[in-house]
């Protein structure tokens, strides 16, 4: 069998050697007797998983140790709602809708507050700082970058 190698957004393609090690530990990760999958996020092991993996993205991208390192489940979507429930503090935020992704970060925003769309389905342009209300407290731009192939 050929390797597939997906380009898509979400999954990605990961390196032989990480997917053999993964098949390894699937059903005895590091002499526990039990997968990763399978494990309480209490026990040690996992919080020894948790507490290197955390090292390792602070090591990675320079993170001081005055912030936080979340590990949160979801996707990009799930930003949509997380960003305006976090950083729209006075309920207030303008969105520069330049496309479908904006929209829908747009449109999961007014659940928490009063949206202000700027434009709607054009490229984004310096005059439109113009337009920002005065008592936004967040303003988003969705970049529309889309790849049309999902695999070679």
């Amino acid at each position: 069998m050929s390797r597939v190698y997906n380009f898509s957004a979400g999954p990605a393609v990961l390196p032989e050697e990480v997917l053999r090690e993964a098949a390894e530990e699937m059903l005895d990760y590091n002499g526990t007797g039990m997968s990763v999958m399978e494990m309480s996020h209490r026990s040690k092991a996992f919080q020894e998983i948790i507490e290197t993996a955390e090292a390792d993205i602070r090591e990675l991208m320079n993170i001081p140790d005055n912030y936080k390192v979340l590990f949160l489940q979801g996707g990009a979507s799930q930003q949509f709602a997380m960003i305006p429930m976090n950083l729209m503090k006075n309920g207030v935020a303008d969105y520069i809708v330049t496309g479908q992704w904006a929209k829908k970060a747009a449109a999961e925003a007014e659940k928490y507050g009063k949206v202000k769309v700027s434009k709607h389905n054009c490229e984004p342009k310096l005059d439109l700082i113009k337009e920002i209300q005065q008592d936004a407290k967040l303003n988003d731009v969705s970049n529309n970058i889309e790849l049309l192939m999902d695999r070679f």
